[in-house]
């Protein structure tokens, strides 16, 4: 395409308005084995895949923290898998809200 200073396009190089327009091949979505959960903890929010149900991480989580949350030694990170497959490391010394989606 050529522009002239002033952004004009020249009519010979536009597009050819009478071409067909190509649809787009939709992203397939991708299974995800788990449950899909939305913690909010420490004044954020993450969604994660858990193998385990929400009832279930909520008392596994909520028994750590109250056994080792005073021990000093103990950091509290933890390593989570996103939903997009990604694995995120946060700090819970603490849960906020536990949602399942």
């Amino acid at each position: 395409m050529t522009e002239n200073l002033y952004g004009d396009v020249d009519a010979s190089d536009e597009p050819d308005a009478s071409a067909p327009k190509r649809k787009r091949k939709s992203t397939p979505k991708k299974k995800i084995d788990g449950n899909i959960l939305r913690v909010q903890a420490m004044g954020s929010t993450i969604e994660i895949v858990s193998p385990i149900p929400r009832d279930k991480f909520v008392e596994e989580m909520v028994d750590t923290i109250n056994e080792k949350g005073a021990d000093p030694m103990w950091s509290g990170w933890y390593h989570l898998k996103k939903t997009d497959g990604k694995i995120v490391s946060v700090r819970l010394r603490s849960i906020d809200v536990v949602e399942e989606m």
